[in-house]
């Protein structure tokens, strides 16, 4: 007869190893190969300290010297190889040291998304300076205090933005103005884009205009020319963690005086390895074309977009029009593989797509990762953003049917963490052999430690709402001369562990897919404003946007709400959501919510960086525009009622 108690022993003692305390079971599969990843990791972050302590132009060689003919950049038709991209950085090198610039200075630059760009970041990583790149739509004393605050006395600045800085510029000490233009870098010939760009007439040269009223403006051509005998030293001594730009917050707070983001080189060179094949264990992005076209004040902008392309041996297509309404365009015209943009834009594009008669046949089967940044993605918008690259067949030049058309990719982490979080939403998920389609949070990068923490510091369950934290060799250096934003951003949790601040409320899962659900309310707030558009959003078929936000003139909540194309049942529709809200928070709470309609044409005003503008929602506040669902009568009409009508809620 069979012993299977003798059998199960002699398995648990194989399976186990001997200590004082007795046996302890091996580790599972799960936990051996966490282990295996981690000694893998800090290997990569050892190698990294070894072998990449240079600056970032040196690494970008070191990666592409072998492949110097594939092209680098694209710019309205005009194609730029690796190598000459180099050349091009090694001359603005030359002509900086002419001018006087030296490892550790800080040059102001205030420019779009173009080659010259480009090419400078190169060539002031090569000399081991900094780079302030600001937006011109700053407020004017932020502006000075940014340009008074680097010391350079050269300054980059491209023509259509320099009236905004001119006075600015006046009053510092800056005796040197390289004056850029969007048509520098466009093809000798015709561009063929033009159709395109004379939407926005930005493609003029006005340069010549500037320096007849100022000399001290140089063109780039005479910026170059000067540098053409320099004979010195040309490349300094960097390390990884030298200073090497400041880009600036999205402003969420303010958007005029946007914090300033220190990043060492450490950022850009660790970003570059977190996406290399052997890390990721994905595909090469080094075939794909790359978009970059959010403004380049924003670190997503200069690490997530033109470094991390380059990095990989893309090519990349530079757009310098940013503008929602140009997007689309702006898609036809560069035919990007991977593009980063925010909900907003997407959202607004795939409007265009489905009933702009302009754009009814158009058809984008080379947009194979569409990634939503910079703000949440609900599932309404989600869906209706789907429905949109659907129509337009993305994703079918790479990936073949049933598998395309590819769906709606969302990256998360915010400017001071480089950009830490990424999926594949459910719906592609569940095409893929091997992955599950119940995949919903964000997969956190290599080398990104993800968690969340309550009040008082200590790690939440699964699913328990915390304040969401992140380390990695991407965080930030500091917030420049704002040693308080500095302090509140790292943060200590109850084991001594140090953490970036994301100012984020969220949860993880038991798969450690991360949720991230809105800004960190305010302490007096019972029920925070993401909750409430939670509940109004459940409706999925009839609500498309909805943006919650606290009145404090009031002590109202004005839930903003944009409702799906060709709906007109408003009335039934809201009083919905007000018994949704009176189920979710009780009477007494919902009755404190009141309701602002939005149109399917002009949905939401925007932020320079593209973000849905809620500073500018808040500051509207309960007004006249507000309404309320009120029943009428027994036959089960509704109605809704201004909310001006109403006093308990409406004060002037």
């Amino acid at each position: 007869m069979i012993n299977i108690k003798k059998i199960i022993e002699t398995i648990n003692k194989k399976a186990s190893f001997r200590t004082q305390e007795g046996y302890i079971t091996r580790k599972s599969f799960a936990e051996r190969k966490k282990e295996k990843n981690e000694k893998f990791i800090q290997g990569v972050l050892e190698e990294l300290e070894a072998n990449h302590n240079h600056s970032w132009f040196e690494e970008l060689y070191l990666r592409n010297e072998q492949t110097l003919d594939d092209i680098a950049l694209f710019y309205r038709g005009t194609e730029v190889t690796y190598g000459e991209m180099f050349e091009h950085m090694k001359e603005y090198a030359k002509s900086l040291r002419q001018q006087g610039v030296e490892k550790g200075t800080e040059i102001p630059i205030c420019m779009s998304n173009t080659p010259e760009l480009v090419y400078l970041l190169g060539a002031i990583s090569m000399i081991g300076a900094k780079a302030n790149i600001f937006n011109e739509e700053f407020d004017p004393e932020y502006i000075t205090e940014i340009i008074d605050g680097c010391n350079a006395e050269i300054m980059f600045v491209e023509d259509g933005k320099y009236e905004e800085l001119k006075e600015s510029i006046d009053r510092s000490h800056i005796s040197n103005v390289v004056m850029t233009s969007l048509t520098d870098s466009l093809p000798k010939t015709t561009n063929l884009y033009e159709e395109y760009d004379k939407k926005h007439g930005k493609f003029v040269n006005t340069v010549a205009e500037h320096k007849s009223q100022n000399p001290n403006i140089q063109d780039i051509n005479e910026f170059v020319q000067s540098g053409i005998d320099y004979q010195g030293e040309l490349i300094s001594d960097v390390n990884l963690d030298d200073e090497f730009t400041i880009t600036y917050s999205s402003g969420s707070t303010n958007s005029s005086r946007a914090k300033a983001i220190v990043h060492t080189v450490r950022s850009f060179i660790t970003i570059g390895r977190c996406h290399d094949t052997d890390v990721q264990k994905s595909a090469s992005m080094k075939e794909f074309t790359i978009q970059a076209q959010i403004p380049t004040h924003s670190n997503t902008d200069i690490i997530a977009s033109i470094s991390d392309s380059l990095m990989q041996g893309s090519r990349l297509a530079l757009e310098p029009i940013y503008d929602k309404d140009f997007f689309i365009d702006s898609l036809l015209i560069n035919r990007p593989n991977y593009v980063v943009a925010t909900r907003s834009f997407w959202l607004n594009t795939m409007k265009q797509a489905m009933y702009d008669e302009r754009y009814k046949n158009i058809k984008m089967p080379f947009l194979l990762i569409p990634f939503s940044v910079g703000e949440p993605l609900e599932r309404n918008e989600e869906k209706f953003i789907n429905k949109g690259l659907r129509k337009l067949s993305a994703g079918r030049d790479k990936i073949p049917s049933p598998v395309s058309p590819i769906t709606m990719s969302v990256a998360g982490g915010d400017c001071e963490h480089g950009g830490i979080f990424w999926i594949l939403f459910r719906a592609l998920q569940s095409k893929i052999p091997g992955r599950k389609a119940d995949v919903a949070g964000l997969n956190p990068f290599q080398m990104v430690d993800v968690a969340v923490l309550d009040k008082n510091g200590n790690y939440c369950e699964p699913y328990q709402m915390g304040r969401l934290v992140a380390n990695s060799p991407c965080n930030m250096k500091c917030y420049k001369n704002n040693p308080e934003a500095t302090d509140k951003f790292f943060i200590t949790d109850a084991t001594g562990k140090v953490w970036g601040d994301c100012n984020v409320y969220g949860f993880i899962d038991e798969k450690g897919g991360v949720h991230m659900k809105g800004r960190i309310p305010a302490e007096k707030e019972m029920i925070p404003p993401f909750m409430i558009a939670d509940t109004i959003l459940k409706d999925t078929k009839n609500i498309l946007s909805c943006e919650v936000i606290e009145d404090e003139a009031t002590n109202y909540y004005v839930a903003h709400v944009e409702f799906q194309p060709g709906k007109s049942n408003f009335e039934d529709i809201l009083m919905s959501a007000k018994e949704r809200c009176i189920r979710d928070f009780g009477e007494e709470f919902a009755s404190r919510i009141v309701y602002r309609l939005h149109s399917f044409d002009e949905a939401f005003e925007l932020t320079g960086c593209g973000k849905r503008n809620n500073q500018a929602l808040k500051k509207e506040g309960v007004t006249e525009k507000c309404v309320i669902p009120v029943e009428v009568g027994y036959d089960g009409l509704y109605k809704l009622h201004p909310i001006v009508n109403s006093p308990k809620v409406y004060k002037k």
